[in-house]
């Protein structure tokens, strides 16, 4: 990146130390003008001893008053100060505190200069209001307050009022304490753009300026910067926007002491600028109802040497930051930046004017830390550290391209961010949050507190290190209810979405989501990535529901959940490093219209491994028709005809070795294309793919899958109570130039129909291994080679002596016998019902049984199974159980082996059945005589009519 421009041009270093006053030499007035610069500033009569103004030319004298020990107090009836004029408190030097009061009932119009002698501090209330104009300034020694206050209180109890100024005043010699404000203060503005000494050592519009170290405080009803300036290099400025309260001026307790304050608004205009920056920054705190920052207004506090900065606070019901306006409290040297914190107990809004303008500027290596707008940032440039950026509100919204920035571009850490949103945070239009490192240095954490997180059209929540960053990555921690990320542009670089990335040889952080529901869409990603010498992040997704659906309107990118080593190509080399691993922890998981969950690698580094735990399901469904063709896909390689499909796997398309993909869930379901598998397109290994789960279902076209190029292949292994497959589904770990993998199956009932195939082929190596324990085996069978039936085949290009094993443990039975297709043809009754009967009885049909349809008489006997007891006459009585179909074990290996029983003695044929008198029916060889029945039922004897 690209800073140099930010470096100062200091002509020495410790010119802060050594900054003397601009002398200002004003024009001499007529007497006219004097007369009006006499009665613009009047002294009362209200002290035991009264101020006294003497005019000389254009400087009028401010002497006399009340010297109570280190104070020194002033009372005037009116005080203005005319343009070109100057006030000049001609105070002993001894004296520590300049009090003054205005007790009548105009505001005071400061378009001059306010000069004192030594280091006095100067305070001035007028309860009406106060108002400096642009050419304002101030040439004193000490720190400078202005307030509509009516009084000042000191610790002793006593006050300074405006309001009560006949009352003796207990004057005292200790220092102010507050500031009392009546029901209706009067407000304060500043216009000032006078000239004074910039942070470079030039001339520059400083505005109303104190000296190094020294404090400035506006405290008002409302306090107003209109194209004014406000500078105190390395001290304090506060504006305090209060009526009907108290303010705190003690430095342990700065802020609102009293419980019925109310607040005003406090705006910044037209490029107004309060700027603290210093050898340490110092520090500025903004209290209010509103607080805004529009047309290109700042607050800086930069940390210029080694001490550490002070940071910038604002407190208020709302904040606003728009057009152009932006706050830093950065370091470019060994001392530490100061932190950011605004708390806004309603809203914080911040608006930019140009969406993605910081992540144009930040991958094109163009960013200015010099040229800073529309937003937040705490940046290191040099050996210290960045400060923490914290937004603590109820409703969050960062919109248009408006960013938080907290990144290191030296060896310095970058800065902390985090975001506390009590109702809402919404991210949209090509905004970001991001820490980072160029350099040696670490990037900062991101923490996200919210119950909704919205991130929207081209907008970026990253932390990652650049390209010729050392440091680690910051780690990304979202806890939501509800998170929704979703939206891309046409032609954008960089989906929406959250990201810990590295490009360089920093490892990259660990993103975290924690939320009750989790949607990605439209193109939209969470990913955690390695594109360099440095490792990938962790990514773990934990919440009751993710969603993941489609790819972006132009088709460029894929939603979905992503860890990966060397997607990117830097500098001609890909990466080394191995990419995180990916887990999610969820009740149900979805995954739909091309979008996929990827723990991938394209370089030498290996892709981590991705965990999928799913108590209730997981779907994956479907396929995206609308896929750049020329855009690698994160799991795919180059789309070749515009189609992707929705899937979950483990890929690798480098040397690197793909991770394993292990999925526990209640049902799983993989529907109309989608797939499931580990995969390698090069000559890393494919991983491993492991499911267990009551329920898997394979349906039209879907595919849990192992595939493998070159490298090694990957084995499946399904343990379920059910798996089925239909409608061109598949279970495959077939191979190119190596060996298939191996397929085992562990299951109650696996059903395979209308031409759904499991096969470990393989065209330039061994077919793999397919073992099959099941109970019933239904609608496939082993096959030497794939035909438009349901297969199951281990083949090799190469010839039989290099196929595969095909082993089936399943009960002695035809699998295809237990299955009975009911007639489509239903058999009308009346056609086997005679037309009228003799006697009394009317034609009746009637079926008895368990209910349900019973078999055609072409169908095989399908009975329930019944145990009996076999009667054996030779000499060796030996008594057998009949056994039900799912009773006795079988064996069944390659192409079939012939059924064989459990035992095999003499047995002869049963002759008839006799009923025993407990009822149990016993076959015999030699039945008693009888009368023979015919089976079934007699029709009545009919009449011909």
């Amino acid at each position: 990146m690209k800073f140099s421009a930010f470096q100062y041009q200091i002509k020495n270093h410790q010119f802060l130390l050594k900054i003397t006053l601009i002398l200002v030499i004003f024009p001499l007035i007529n007497s006219g003008n004097s007369s009006k610069a006499i009665a613009q500033i009047i002294p009362d009569q209200t002290l035991p001893q009264n101020t006294l103004v003497t005019p000389d030319g254009n400087i009028i004298k401010i002497e006399g008053g009340t010297e109570t020990g280190i104070n020194l107090f002033h009372s005037f009836q009116e005080f203005s100060i005319p343009e070109g004029s100057a006030a000049f408190f001609n105070n002993s030097v001894t004296i520590q505190n300049i009090i003054s009061r205005v007790t009548g009932s105009n505001i005071s119009n400061i378009q001059g200069l306010i000069q004192a002698n030594g280091t006095a501090n100067l305070f001035l209330i007028n309860p009406n209001g106060i108002l400096f104009g642009p050419n304002a300034q101030l040439n004193i020694g000490g720190s400078f307050t202005a307030s509509t206050a009516n009084s000042i209180i000191f610790d002793n109890g006593s006050e300074f009022s405006t309001t009560n100024p006949q009352a003796p005043p207990l004057l005292t010699v200790n220092v102010p304490i507050g500031l009392q404000l009546g029901n209706q203060p009067g407000s304060i503005t500043n216009q000032s753009q006078g000239l004074g000494i910039g942070i470079d050592g030039n001339s520059a519009n400083t505005g109303l300026q104190v000296q190094p170290g020294q404090n400035i405080s506006l405290i008002g009803s409302d306090v107003i910067l209109n194209q004014g300036n406000l500078t105190a290099f390395g001290g304090k400025i506060e504006l305090a926007a209060l009526r009907n309260g108290t303010w705190s001026l003690q430095p342990s307790a700065y802020g609102f002491t009293s419980p019925d304050f109310q607040l005003g608004s406090i705006r910044l205009f037209r490029q107004s600028q309060i700027d603290a920056s210093g050898a340490g920054g110092g520090l500025i705190t903004l209290q209010g109802g509103e607080v805004s920052l529009t047309d290109g207004s700042r607050i800086v506090s930069n940390t210029l040497d080694s001490l550490n900065g002070g940071g910038i606070q604002i407190e208020a019901e709302q904040f606003q930051l728009d057009n152009r306006a932006f706050i830093s409290s950065s370091t470019i040297a060994t001392g530490n930046a100061g932190n950011i914190s605004i708390n806004a107990k309603n809203s914080i809004d911040l608006v930019g004017t140009q969406p993605l303008v910081f992540l144009e500027q930040l991958v094109s290596e163009e960013f200015n830390p010099q040229s800073l707008a529309d937003g937040i940032f705490s940046l290191s440039l040099g050996t210290g550290t960045a400060g923490t950026v914290t937004l603590d509100t109820a409703q969050l919204q960062i919109m248009n391209g408006a960013g938080i920035l907290t990144s290191t571009l030296g060896s310095g850490s970058g800065g902390n961010v985090t975001v506390l949103a009590s109702r809402f945070a919404d991210i949209a239009q090509g905004s970001i949050i991001i820490t980072g490192t160029v350099g040696t240095g670490n990037a900062g954490d991101i923490n996200i507190f919210t119950p909704q997180l919205r991130l929207l059209k081209d907008s970026h929540i990253i932390t990652s290190p650049g390209l010729s960053g050392a440091g680690k990555g910051g780690d990304l921690n979202l806890n939501a209810d509800i998170v929704e990320i979703r939206g891309v542009s046409v032609g954008v670089v960089v989906p929406t979405g959250l990201f810990t990335a590295t490009l360089g040889t920093g490892s990259a952080g660990d993103l975290t989501v924690n939320a009750r529901q989790l949607t990605v869409a439209e193109g939209a990603q969470v990913s955690a990535s390695a594109a360099g010498a440095g490792k990938g992040g962790n990514l773990t997704v934990n919440a009751d529901l993710v969603e993941l659906r489609g790819v972006s309107e132009d088709g460029r990118f894929l939603s979905g959940l992503l860890t990966s080593s060397s997607l990117l190509t830097v500098e001609g080399e890909k990466g080394t490093a191995p990419a995180g691993d990916l887990t999610v922890n969820t009740q149900r998981l979805v995954v739909q219209d091309g979008a996929q969950i990827s723990a991938a690698t394209g370089g030498e580094g290996s892709a981590g491994n991705l965990t999928l735990n799913a108590s209730e399901s997981i779907d994956v469904i479907g396929f995206a028709t609308n896929v750049d063709q020329s855009v690698e896909s994160v799991s795919f390689g180059t789309v070749g005809d515009g189609i992707v499909p929705s899937a979950i796997e483990s890929n690798t398309s480098g040397a690197g070795n793909a991770g394993d993909l292990r999925i526990n869930t209640g049902r799983l379901t993989v529907l109309q294309g989608a797939e499931i598998g580990v995969r390698g397109t090069n000559d890393g290994a494919a991983g491993n793919l492991e499911i267990q789960a009551n329920q898997v279902l394979l349906d039209h076209e879907g595919t849990l899958s192992a595939a493998t190029v070159a490298g090694t292949g990957g084995n499946i292994r399904v343990t379920a109570q059910s798996v089925e497959l239909r409608r061109g589904s598949q279970i495959t770990t077939n191979a190119g130039n190596a060996d298939g993998g191996n397929i085992t199956l562990g299951t109650s009932n696996l059903v395979a129909l209308e031409n759904s195939d499991i096969t470990a082929n393989a065209e330039a190596g061994k077919g793999g291994q397919v073992i099959i324990n099941a109970q019933g085996v239904f609608g496939t069978q082993f096959r030497e080679f794939e035909t438009s039936q349901s297969d199951i085949t281990a083949t090799s290009d190469l010839g039989a002596e290099f196929s595969g094993a095909v082993e089936i443990s399943s009960p002695e039975v035809d699998p295809s016998a237990g299955l009975v297709e009911l007639p489509t043809n239903l058999v009308d009754p009346t056609t086997l019902i005679a037309a009228r009967c003799s006697g009394d009885q009317g034609n009746q049909f009637v079926i008895t049984g368990r209910g349900g349809l019973p078999p055609s008489p072409n169908d095989a006997l399908t009975s329930e199974p019944t145990v009996m007891n076999w009667i054996n006459l030779v000499d060796s009585v030996e008594t057998l159980h009949a056994t039900s179909l799912r009773g006795a074990g079988a064996s069944l290996r390659g192409a079939g082996a012939p059924l064989r029983s459990m035992a095999n003695p003499q047995i002869r044929e049963a002759q008839g059945w006799v009923v025993r008198a407990d009822g149990a029916i016993e076959l015999v060889t030699n039945p008693p005589q009888g009368t023979p029945q015919p089976t079934g039922v007699l029709p009545p004897q009919c009449s011909t009519l």
